[in-house]
């Protein structure tokens, strides 16, 4: 009788064959039994799935790290519009500071010249 364990072991031989040399017109022989096929199939696919976790890793991994310069680049905008602000501030301050010197100059030179004038 057919057992599932005679079965894998049946597998387990085919798969110890290395038939990934054989031409591809070997393989379409009649005499190459079904099972070197599924062997053949096996042993491709499962460095796919390998691949395929790996690269599902790096996703998570890449996914996480662009949130995190995702939120770097947030507080980054966030300090960068509060410079701005004061920035404005800071220049309306310096325009009210300079015209309150060009003032006090302008009145300094007023009453300088009423002095000289009254000196007459």
């Amino acid at each position: 009788s057919w057992s599932l364990g005679a079965q894998e072991a049946l597998f387990q031989m085919f798969g110890a064959l290395d038939v990934a040399r054989l031409s591809g017109q070997a393989l379409l022989s009649p005499w190459v039994p079904a099972q070197v096929y599924a062997v053949l199939l096996l042993v491709q696919q499962q460095p796919a799935e390998q691949l395929h976790a790996e690269l599902q890793q790096e996703v998570v991994s890449t996914t996480e790290s662009l949130r995190s310069v995702n939120q770097n680049c947030a507080k980054l905008t966030n300090r960068l519009n509060i410079v701005e602000q004061r920035t404005v501030i800071n220049k309306s301050q310096l325009a009210d500071v300079t015209m309150a010197i060009e003032e006090h100059k302008h009145m300094k030179e007023l009453h300088g010249l009423d002095r000289t004038a009254g000196a007459r």
